[in-house]
């Protein structure tokens, strides 16, 4: 491509560099421009500065080989240069788009309409092309017996003459790339030709997209985009790009025609919807929620109330205090104690009479049994020996009793005097009535004991009871702590689920990416309406010269339409007939060429495969006519290759005969 003009630097001067948007941005936002830079990594987004791409494209040689199934072998070796070519045979089914096919399969990864009979005959193919100036051989062999079927390898030369010079192997050249499996070969070759080109895979917003229904990106590579070089044919109703996608023809234009920043600006527009999404998501969830808590706002609220209540009866109880009742009941405690000690004391003292009783009792007895003096005496009753201190048992006090001999020494009593005795008796009847009259006053001081005993609890069971309940109240301040904070949690579930709720607010980072892109956006604009208008002449100029009949303005916009106008009346694309939609295709690709080329730029790889070419005609001047211009734009853009078929010989006996891929035989090849 030629240098840039002095017009594609001036234009080029009036674009904004990324880092002053990046600053503008930063300064309205009071960020940073490395806090801007980290939102847009973070959604994996680089705002560099535009920079023109190299993308031309240019056949230079196509080698077939294969085993038709007849068992007949077939070989195919056609060298290409720019210009016009054309790929003729009266016969259908002759072939023409079976080699137009073997030029997509290895520049697309994938054939797009080549028959399947024809397919299992292709055993290898070889395409070498110059890719942005660059040598390349995309070979492919394809064994059906082979598990994978298909391998390609993508090998390079140091210049075109040795890419053409090497054999079919590929010795001598190098090694940039294999795969294996229809898969791998169509990601392998994508890939290649996304990054030889300088192009990413472009995403896309689809409204109705994702497992949820509520929006998705659309991922479009290098199939998308070789869709601007091989044109649909005129019965599709898609202006550039054989993917039905919403916005893809619009991408396309903006990226062949080399708009700036208009990459990063669908990255920017995918990165904030899928920002609304989230934030969408999450209010729906919170209204879902709120809705499925309705039914259970009136045991709440039920709840509530009961707490509310009990609340206010802790609340006026909380405040009392419990020292006198613990007074009280020390009081009452202490007086219960003191009673029971007189009480024990009482029922001591009237043991102890009652035993005394008891004694005096039986030795006056024992001494009205015998007027013998000794059994009085033996009333002493020695308990040991006065001199060992030896226990007496009961067997010796029972032989004095009955023998009239000492207890200690066995000895016979000595006599005592009667009058003696008498007096004995007389005292030990004095020491029982003296027993009886305090065994009665010690029952009557038990009895009064025990009556202060039992008031004295009653009153300590009273002091404790009223303490009890004293100290319960004053353990309400914890209760109602708890009753307080169950209630505020309940208070917060009914403000939550009793009304809509509040829309979420914008996290930072949308608001970054929304501003980013209203700044690339601004740009994006300023540039297309340079271009535009400079595409909208170019298509009417090339569409009427190709054929198209009373078109007198066509509009572009940016999302993809073409807003002609023919005789007056507006007209939508897919309303135009089969022949024009082709030739306003046409029109449309070499205006991009033209329009870079103005600038200076090659966006587009200058490459066009057309189809059919004559196929919606009903005659043969129209078609004749686009071929010869066709050829005439050539001419004016050196970097122009166009590969068309045709059924009829005569659209294209204009065309040098070494342009001119044609066999006498019934088939091409």
């Amino acid at each position: 491509m030629t240098a840039p003009t002095r017009s594609s630097t001036a234009q080029a001067a009036v674009v904004p560099l990324a880092g002053d948007i990046l600053q503008r941005v930063a300064a309205k936002m009071g960020l940073t421009v490395e806090q801007v830079e980290r939102t847009l990594a973070e959604a994996n987004i680089t705002l560099k500065n535009p920079a023109a791409a190299d993308r031309r494209l240019q056949i230079l040689r196509l080698r077939a080989q294969g085993v038709k199934h007849s068992g007949e072998p077939f070989t195919v070796e056609q060298d290409f240069s720019t210009g016009v070519w054309a790929i003729v045979h009266p016969d259908n089914s002759a072939g023409k788009t079976s080699l137009l096919e073997f030029l997509v399969w290895p520049l697309r990864g994938e054939p797009r309409d080549l028959p399947p009979d024809v397919r299992s005959w292709v055993r290898h193919l070889s395409l070498d092309l110059s890719v942005a100036g660059r040598p390349i051989r995309i070979a492919l062999v394809i064994d059906p017996d082979a598990h994978p079927a298909v391998t390609t390898r993508i090998l390079t030369a140091v210049t075109t003459e040795q890419l053409l010079a090497a054999d079919e192997v590929g010795n001598g050249l190098r090694l940039l790339e294999q795969a294996s499996g229809t898969d791998e070969v169509d990601r392998s070759i994508g890939s290649f030709f996304l990054d030889a080109l300088r192009m990413g895979h472009t995403s896309l917003w689809q409204t109705g997209g994702g497992a949820d229904g509520g929006g998705a990106p659309q991922v479009h590579g290098w199939a998308s985009y070789f869709g601007a070089c091989y044109l649909n044919p005129g019965g599709d109703e898609i202006l550039l790009g054989d993917v039905n996608a919403v916005g893809l023809s619009a991408r396309l234009m903006e990226l062949f025609v080399d708009i700036p920043y208009s990459t990063v600006l669908t990255q920017l527009s995918v990165a904030g919807k899928r920002e609304r999404k989230t934030l969408t998501q999450e209010r729906r969830r919170a209204e879902g929620d709120a809705d499925a808590r309705k039914t259970e706002r009136a045991a709440w609220q039920e709840e509530l109330e009961q707490l509310s209540r009990q609340i206010t009866d802790l609340r006026s109880l909380a405040s009392q205090d419990v020292s006198p009742l613990l007074h009280a009941s020390d009081q009452a405690a202490a007086r219960l104690q003191g009673a029971q000690g007189l009480l024990r004391e009482s029922e001591q003292d009237l043991t102890e009479t009652n035993t005394a009783r008891v004694r005096a009792d039986q030795a006056l007895l024992d001494a009205r049994e015998t007027w013998q003096a000794r059994r009085v005496l033996g009333r002493l009753n020695p308990v040991c020996c006065p001199r060992c201190e030896e226990p007496l048992d009961g067997a010796r006090h029972q032989q004095e009793r009955e023998e009239a001999s000492c207890a200690v020494c066995t000895r016979p009593l000595p006599e005592i005097d009667e009058e003696t005795a008498e007096v004995l008796l007389q005292d030990l009847e004095s020491q029982l009535d003296s027993a009886r009259e305090a065994a009665e006053a010690a029952v009557r001081q038990r009895d009064a004991a025990t009556a202060r005993v039992v008031e004295a609890v009653a009153e300590q069971r009273v002091a404790s009871a009223a303490l009890q309940e004293g100290l319960a109240t004053s353990q309400n301040h914890g209760r109602l702590r708890q009753l307080e904070l169950q209630a505020a949690g309940l208070e917060g579930r009914l403000a939550a689920t009793g009304s809509v709720p509040e829309e979420p607010p914008v996290p930072m980072s949308s608001q970054v990416l929304t501003a980013v892109y209203e700044a690339v956006r601004e740009a994006v604009d300023a540039s297309a309406k340079r271009l535009f208008p400079a595409m909208n002449t170019q298509i009417v100029e090339l569409a009427t010269r190709f054929g198209v009949q009373n078109l007198d303005s066509v509009r572009l916009d940016r999302s993809g339409k073409v807003n002609a106008v023919k005789a007056g009346v507006k007209t939508s694309f897919k309303s135009l007939s089969r022949g024009d939609r082709l030739r306003m295709r046409i029109a449309t690709v070499i205006a991009l060429l033209r329009v870079g080329a103005d600038r200076g730029v090659a966006a587009h790889p200058g490459l066009l495969l057309i189809d059919s070419v004559a196929a919606e005609e009903v005659a043969e001047v129209p078609a004749r006519t686009l071929i010869s211009e066709l050829q005439t734009i050539a001419k004016d853009l050196p970097d122009l290759q166009v590969v068309l078929t045709t059924a009829q010989p005569e659209l294209v006996d204009a065309l040098p005969a070494g342009q001119l891929i044609t066999r006498k035989d019934e088939h091409l090849f």
